[in-house]
């Protein structure tokens, strides 16, 4: 809580390990860090001037807007890349506003996990130079967070669980997507070259199909607001317990303007008084309850459904209240501090 504090306070950057540091630049901080370190970062924007040669784990104040009221989100306000001596780095509560880089040539990043960020802009999981090398292991996780356009190139073992995403998959191969909602310009396929992948309890409110490029994935348990975007009988792709033809307008409980555009204002939640169509010609079918695990598709579905807020587990500030002026010698201040259950 004092580190909080201090945070707020002066909008310093701490660096942890046995000790604390800290530091009034990003990249002082980052320079000074051992592998292994925690960096926490207060609210604000910051930029991050090289390429990061290590594993770090980030700690930020969150990104909606009534979770940092008292600090303002943490920013990172250019493209950052993460070579491959990043392995085992984590992320929590960051806006990267340009998205991010990860991997050199030769070299993956892997074991990286991202949980409750926002990353516009492009989120690449591999150097580009090397996708012709196979299809490694990158063993990525991402998590609670809204995600625009992401591209494996052709990495395997990557797990996409209970995002918002509002772009395009590009080039996965044998990777998890599982509780995410689907959120794409209808100008644009939601998948591209992505094969052999699986497709768990996503809903796919707005879309215009999957690329030709794909094949062999198979998709269980979805809700589609438009028509199964495979022929069941003539393509590659398999399914079953989807539904479909649920329509863009019904799909979440309010959303205002373009559901393919973010905004904190909108309710993700599936709307309970709509149906959709099962796959064996059922009308009339509800859209709650359908997951393989009996809970709801999309992200507010499973045992333990996404964090409105979606703030790491560091302590962080929620309100801030400091009197203008001191009465009999005291000056009235008041934080409240809270922090992530899970």
């Amino acid at each position: 809580m004092f580190l909080a504090f201090t945070g707020f306070a002066q909008k310093q950057i701490v660096v942890q390990n046995s000790t604390a540091q800290t530091f009034n630049d990003l990249n002082a901080a980052i320079a000074a860090a051992s592998a292994g370190d925690t960096l926490y970062i207060p609210g604000g924007g910051f930029s991050v001037a090289a390429p990061v040669d290590k594993t770090l784990h980030w700690r930020g104040v969150g990104h909606y807007p009534d979770s940092t009221i008292a600090t303002g989100h943490t920013q990172i306000t250019n493209t950052v890349t993460f070579t491959g001596n990043c392995d085992n780095s984590t992320f929590e509560g960051i806006f990267f506003q340009y998205g991010a880089n990860f991997g050199s040539a030769g070299n993956e990043a892997t074991g990286i996990r991202i949980k409750y960020c926002r990353l516009d802009g492009t989120l690449n999981m591999r150097n580009n130079t090397d996708i012709s090398g196979g299809n490694p292991d990158l063993n990525f996780k991402i998590s609670e967070s809204i995600i625009t356009n992401i591209n494996a190139y052709l990495g395997t073992n990557v797990r996409m669980e209970q995002n918002l995403i509002f772009g395009i998959a590009i080039n996965f191969f044998q990777c998890l997507f599982i509780n995410n909602s689907f959120n794409v310009s209808n100008s644009s396929s939601v998948f591209r070259d992505c094969d052999f992948c699986q497709f768990t309890n996503n809903v796919f409110s707005y879309h215009h199909g999957i690329d030709g490029n794909c094949s062999n994935c198979n998709f269980t348990n979805n809700i589609f607001q438009a028509a199964l975007p495979y022929n069941p009988t003539t393509s590659s792709h398999t399914g079953s317990g989807n539904l479909y033809s649920v329509g863009v307008p019904n799909t979440y409980v309010a959303i205002t303007g373009y559901v393919y555009q973010f905004s904190y204002e909108n309710d993700y939640h599936l709307n309970p008084a709509s149906t959709g169509t099962a796959e064996d010609g059922t009308t009339g079918v509800s859209i709650i309850g359908t997951a393989t695990d009996g809970f709801d598709a999309g992200i507010y579905g499973t045992t333990l459904p996404y964090k409105d807020g979606a703030v790491p587990y560091a302590p962080h500030i929620r309100t801030a209240t400091i009197d203008n002026e001191a009465v009999s010698g005291n000056l009235g201040v008041k934080i409240t501090v809270a922090a992530q259950e899970r």
